[in-house]
């Protein structure tokens, strides 16, 4: 799996996240509060087994489903712009659980070190 996140000088995070032939872009307008958010919905699902949050955006909410099971962990995201139109599916992946945990770990310790300098 590949995630990358990048913050601006608007205080917004990008996401762009990857494996096997799925992408994803996702985004924030409060990158301070998404990345901690993130950063605890990953250390819930590698302690306990599940873990998520959501990323407000002007236009809707993305959801971050993370579920470990044995050495996989499994990666939802998905996308609303409220409750009328439910959740829309936007990305689906598996991938070792030390996978998992090095690329995003990585991703996310980049991103906040871009907000702590912007």
């Amino acid at each position: 799996m590949q995630v990358e996140l990048t913050c601006d000088s608007r205080g917004r995070v990008v996401g762009s996240i990857a494996h096997n032939g799925a992408h994803a872009t996702v985004t924030s307008c409060n990158a301070t509060g998404a990345l901690g958010d993130l950063q605890q919905a990953v250390e819930d699902a590698l302690s306990g087994g599940l873990g998520e949050c959501f990323w407000p955006e002007g236009g809707g909410d993305y959801r971050w489903l993370f579920r470990r099971e044995q050495g996989i962990m499994r990666v939802v995201i998905l996308w609303s712009i409220g409750t009328v139109t439910g959740w829309e599916h936007r990305f689906w992946a598996e991938c070792p659980i030390g996978e998992f945990s090095e690329q995003m770990h990585a991703a996310i310790g980049s991103a906040a070190a871009s907000t702590v300098r912007d």
